[in-house]
C-alpha cells in the first residue's frame, strides 16, 4: 500500500512539474512570439535553472534560448544553446535550421555535420532529406572515406539516382582506388548517358591507363639495341592492344567533349586519334 501511495505521489509530481513547464514556456513564448526577445530570454533561462520539467521539455527552452541569443547578436551563446538542445533529443526543425545557417556562413564543415548528424537521429521523418544534404557536405569538403558509406545507404533508396553512383565514384577515385571507381562511373553513365562528369573522367582514366601502356611499349622496343623481327612484331602486337584500350576511352571523351570542351580532353582526343593513326581526326583537337 505504501508503495502504491508513493508511485501515485511521484505521478503527480511530475504531472505537475509537466503542466507548470507548460505554463510557464508558454508565458515566455508569448514575449518570443511578440519579438521581445530580451525578455523572452530571461524567462527561457529562469525555466531552466529552475530544474522543473523533463529533458524532452527542457531541450525546447534551451532552444529558444538559442533563437533568443541569435537575434541579439550573441552568436556564439546561441550556438552552445542550440548545440545542448540538440543533444537533448530536440526535435525543432527551426533550430536545426538556424544552426545549420551559422555554421554554413562560417563555413565550418564539422558544425555542420553535427547539425545534419544531429537531425537524423533526433528527426526521422526528415532522415532522407538529411542524408542527401550530408552527401553533398561530404562531396564539397572532400570527406571522400565519409561519404562512400552514404552512397551505399542513398543507392540502395534511389537506385535509378545517376547522381549517387557518380559520388561514389569519385570517392572511389580519390581514394585511388580506380578499379572500384570504374563500374560506379558506368553505372552512372548508364542512368544518365550525357552525364558530363561521369563521362569525362572515366573517359580520361582509360586512356591514361591505355597511353602510358602504349608508351611503355615503345619505350621498350626502342631500348633495344638492335631489334629482331620477332621483336618488332611483339611490339606491333602490343600497340594493337594498347589502341583497343584507347578505343574503349574513345566514346566517353567524345560524350564529355561534345558536350563542355575543355583542354584536357581536347588533348586526350588528339592524342588518341594520333596514337590509333586517324591523322585526319587527330587534326580537329590540334
Amino acid at each position: 500500500m505504501k508503495g502504491i501511495l508513493t508511485s501515485v505521489l511521484v505521478f503527480v509530481s511530475l504531472f505537475l512539474s509537466a503542466q507548470e513547464f507548460d505554463e510557464v514556456i508558454n508565458k515566455a513564448n508569448s514575449k518570443f512570439f511578440d519579438e521581445h526577445y530580451q525578455d523572452a530570454l530571461k524567462d527561457y533561462q529562469a525555466l531552466i535553472e529552475s530544474g522543473i520539467g523533463d529533458n524532452f521539455q527542457r531541450s525546447w527552452a534551451f532552444g529558444y534560448v538559442g533563437v533568443c541569443q541569435q537575434e541579439l547578436g550573441k552568436i556564439e551563446e546561441a550556438k552552445k544553446n542550440y548545440r545542448i538542445a540538440m543533444d537533448m533529443g530536440n526535435s525543432g526543425v527551426s533550430f536545426y535550421s538556424r544552426l545549420l545557417a551559422i555554421y554554413k556562413s562560417e563555413n565550418d564543415v564539422k558544425g555542420q555535420e553535427f547539425v545534419l548528424k544531429a537531425k537524423m537521429k533526433n528527426i526521422p521523418h526528415e532522415y532522407k532529406q538529411t542524408v542527401k544534404i550530408l552527401a553533398f557536405l561530404y562531396v564539397n569538403s572532400e570527406q571522400f572515406e565519409k561519404l562512400l558509406p552514404v552512397c551505399d545507404e542513398l543507392i540502395e533508396w534511389y537506385p535509378e539516382n545517376y547522381k549517387y553512383h557518380y559520388f561514389k565514384a569519385i570517392s572511389y577515385q580519390k581514394l585511388n582506388d580506380i578499379e572500384k571507381a570504374k563500374p560506379e562511373y558506368r553505372k552512372a553513365i548508364e542512368l544518365k548517358p550525357n552525364d558530363v562528369n561521369s563521362n569525362m573522367n572515366l573517359g580520361i582514366i582509360l586512356f591514361l591507363k591505355a597511353n602510358s601502356e602504349y608508351d611503355s611499349v615503345v619505350e621498350n622496343y626502342e631500348a633495344i639495341a638492335k631489334p629482331s623481327d620477332n621483336d618488332y612484331q611483339q611490339c606491333k602486337s602490343k600497340l594493337a592492344l594498347a589502341r583497343n584500350k584507347m578505343r574503349e576511352a574513345e566514346p566517353f571523351l567524345l560524350a564529355a567533349y561534345n558536350s563542355k570542351p575543355n583542354l584536357n580532353l581536347k588533348n586526350a582526343l588528339f592524342n588518341l586519334y594520333r596514337k590509333c593513326q586517324e591523322y585526319k581526326k587527330s587534326e580537329y583537337y590540334q
